[in-house]
């Protein structure tokens, strides 16, 4: 049995070897977007009562504007009845897709929503600190006050002005009188 990443893996190597990697990459978006809206068409997919010939023209319809690879995909995967890794196959493509062009997604949290002037600055600065390009997808959480969190690859930066109180409470506390 194949996991989620070796399906998103196999998918991409295919895209990039006939040059459509960008293409399918939209297509992919919108495909997941329709299956994670859809539970139940994504059951329907799954399910053994359905002859195969009629799963396969329900996504021949459903499909029909997206690239013929990614249809073909989800054929594979509805007709091995591993439909339901195409979410997790689909982040494995981005993933991949990402790492080969350099590109870092990044959260920034913060307490009010940045300004695209914000966001662009950020993006620069962490372009330059980071050597790849910077995608910024804002957060708001009213909790950090202020400041802002930033997470990106596995890490989490903290500098918030809630995380300063609870630093400055935490250091008045040790304070000897």
């Amino acid at each position: 049995m194949t996991d989620a990443k070796e399906y998103g893996k196999a998918l991409f190597l295919l895209t990039e070897e006939e040059n459509v990697t960008d293409t399918v990459l939209a297509d992919l978006k919108i495909a997941k977007e329709v299956l994670l809206q859809n539970p139940a068409y994504e059951k329907l997919l799954d399910t053994p009562a359905l002859p195969k010939s009629e799963k396969i023209a329900l996504i021949n319809e459903s499909f029909a504007s997206l690239h013929e690879i990614l249809v073909n995909f989800i054929k594979i995967l509805c007709e091995k009845r591993a439909i339901y890794h195409f979410s997790k196959a689909a982040d494995e493509y981005l993933k991949l897709y990402d790492e080969t062009r350099g590109i870092e997604r990044v959260e920034a949290v913060t307490a009010v929503a940045m300004t695209k002037a914000q966001c662009d600055a950020l993006a620069k600065k962490l372009t330059m600190s980071l050597d790849k390009t910077i995608i910024i997808k804002n957060t708001v959480d009213k909790s950090i006050l202020g400041g802002m969190k930033l997470r990106y690859a596995g890490i989490q930066l903290d500098g918030s002005v809630q995380k300063r109180l609870e630093s400055f409470e935490k250091s008045l506390k040790n304070i000897v009188i």
